[in-house]
């Protein structure tokens, strides 16, 4: 061969999808601005360096699956017969002297070459199994801290009175943070057998669900405070720039961002253990969880409150609950809360 060290025939091309799976085109998206933004060649995959990169944010078993989807689409490009003809191409550009055998040869090296790096035994995800998992991992709220958070907000400015109705609902849903800034108001008001409900149109994996209110209907009355009448549009929507910090405040019409409510909630730390401690949507999540766990609700209403949907087959054996036994007792105390948002508005 005319070089030992095989380069890569094409310098910035990128990977294409082996599907047109929304998530598996959004996975191999994330990977090509990856290979772009590192200076990565797509001819020399690096997954053992890109699965460590996926472990900081997702969990093992999501890192699995993202994996997955790049080696079947490695897979697919190899086998794919035009790829093959333009990999002979740029090789018989590049090393215009050699015979058509030398080029096959070097062609085949580099196919084997990527076979062997998106080997799944070469950049396996180990799933550490936690028996006893320590508290400050995650923050899971107690029902007097979920009380002492929503107080934290200013109801005397139009910022505070939206903050407050946002933690209300974390709290007294468990939903994520995507799901509560896609929420429209007509969301707030729907009935799931007969028992008051909150709707996620598109939660996680795009699968919409009911999430009952039961007794902590007094969150959705929290909310209103801050729609104050308003009958249509997004439940929370951002601040007009620069009137944040305002008493004369003014909302637009714009849905926040995840990243908006990360941020809000880390205005507002609480006291944790004799430390201030500021929460993140999912650790709210977890409180519901956990809150409506020791107030005696069962394990399955909570996952599917939750849309949890990991083990279809434990929710085959089980069914769909009916509403009524889903719908939670109240954790919290909202009457003061409720008379300060009375007074604020009053």
């Amino acid at each position: 061969m005319p070089n030992s060290r095989l380069p890569d025939p094409f310098p910035r091309p990128q990977l294409p999808p082996h599907s047109d799976n929304k998530n598996v085109v959004s996975q191999i998206r994330r990977y090509n601005r990856w290979l772009a933004e590192s200076g990565r060649l797509l001819h020399q995959p690096d997954l053992v360096s890109y699965r460590d990169l996926l472990l900081e944010t997702l969990a093992p078993a999501s890192a699995r699956v993202h994996l997955s989807s790049i080696r079947r689409s490695y897979k697919a490009l190899v086998e794919n017969p035009q790829h093959r003809a333009a990999l002979v191409d740029q090789l018989q550009q590049e090393y215009a002297t050699a015979d058509f055998g030398t080029i096959k040869a070097m062609a085949d090296e580099l196919e084997l070459r990527l076979m062997r790096a998106i080997d799944p035994q070469r950049s396996k995800v180990t799933a550490v199994s936690v028996q006893d998992e320590a508290d400050s991992q995650h923050i899971r709220l107690t029902p007097a801290q979920g009380a002492a958070l929503m107080m934290r907000p200013d109801l005397s400015r139009l910022r505070g009175r939206r903050d407050v109705a946002i933690i209300a609902l974390l709290l007294a849903t468990g939903l994520r943070e995507g799901e509560v800034v896609q929420l429209e108001i007509d969301d707030l008001y729907q009935t799931y057998g007969g028992v008051p409900a909150l709707r996620v149109k598109a939660g996680k994996g795009a699968k919409a669900r009911m999430v009952p209110f039961g007794d902590m209907l007094w969150a959705r009355r929290i909310v209103e405070f801050w729609l104050n009448e308003r009958e249509s549009g997004p439940v929370f929507t951002r601040m007009r720039q620069g009137r944040g910090d305002m008493r004369s405040q003014e909302a637009t019409a714009m849905s926040m961002t995840t990243r908006s409510v990360q941020r809000m909630l880390g205005r507002y730390p609480i006291s944790i253990d004799g430390q201030q401690r500021a929460v993140r949507p999912h650790d709210l999540r977890r409180s519901y969880a956990r809150n409506l766990f020791k107030a005696g609700i069962s394990t399955e209403v909570i996952r599917q409150n939750l849309g949890h949907v990991d083990v279809k087959t434990t929710q085959d054996y089980i069914g769909v609950l009916d509403g009524s036994d889903r719908a939670p007792v109240s954790v919290y105390e909202p009457t003061e809360i409720l008379a300060r948002m009375r007074a604020a508005m009053s």
